[in-house]
């Protein structure tokens, strides 16, 4: 299934320190070169109206705004202070659905984001992109927007997102096509997947068969995950994840 990306768009690194999502500007090129009135300016980053009011969800902003020390390349819980690593293991790939129904499947909808690398590995060319892996989405799954980002530091990838109920895609078979990524196995799922709920600001990847992080803006946001899930926290990271809501405070001790 070919996604049909109602509007692509462009990022293009600019270096500005402090977040990689105002290092980003998007590529106008096929519109005006300079802001006008109708633009919104984030800190260096031009936002024109048709993303606003012609986008569901507008991903960049939406960073930017919540999460603005966080890229998608990976390692959410390295990135951001409040969140917790769950491991999850190529025998146990329920844990991944069953956290996911918890965080998500009362919600009226989530934002669902695949992040596609442009240079294909030979792990990607025995996969296949998340919009396009048989038996997860419904036949009818065609609204989708796009942008391309140009990091400084690694090769350029795309974001893809769509905007849909958590019940209309088959959560438990698209987690295990993550774990099958590097595994034996098929379906196999090449690209990065992040589900975010943009109400709770929550963001939740699994990064392959050995785990899963969830990120969000606020610690008590993740304390029901914590208190139901606890016994599922990666060992390695358990006292640092622990010390975080025993405290309240995702600030650690020096």
């Amino acid at each position: 299934m070919e996604p049909n990306l109602a509007k692509e768009t462009s990022l293009q690194a600019v270096r500005v320190v402090g977040s990689p999502w105002p290092s980003f500007v998007l590529d106008l090129a096929d519109m005006t070169e300079t802001k006008s009135a109708q633009d919104q300016v984030y800190g260096s980053l031009v936002y024109p109206l048709w993303m606003e009011h012609c986008a569901s969800f507008n991903l960049p902003e939406f960073m930017f705004s919540h999460f603005n020390h966080v890229d998608f390349g990976g390692n959410l819980f390295g990135q951001w202070p409040v969140g917790i690593r769950f491991e999850i293991g190529i025998e146990q790939v329920s844990r991944a659905a069953k956290l996911f129904d918890f965080a998500f499947a009362k919600l009226e909808d989530c934002i669902l984001v695949s992040q596609d690398w442009m240079e294909r590995t030979e792990i990607v060319r025995s996969s296949t992109p998340l919009f396009e892996t048989p038996g997860i989405f419904p036949s009818d799954l065609s609204q989708f927007k796009s942008v391309d980002v140009s990091p400084f530091d690694e090769g350029q990838y795309r974001l893809t997102w769509t905007r849909l109920s958590p019940l209309a895609f088959d959560a438990a078979q698209m987690f295990q096509a993550i774990a099958n990524r590097e595994q034996e196995g098929d379906p196999k799922v090449a690209s990065g997947v992040y589900v975010i709920d943009p109400r709770s600001k929550i963001i939740m990847h699994m990064y392959d068969d050995r785990g899963l992080d969830v990120i969000a803006t606020q610690l008590n946001t993740l304390r029901p995950l914590f208190e139901s899930f606890g016994e599922w926290i990666l060992d390695y990271q358990r006292l640092r994840i622990e010390y975080r809501f025993r405290t309240n405070s995702p600030e650690l001790p020096e």
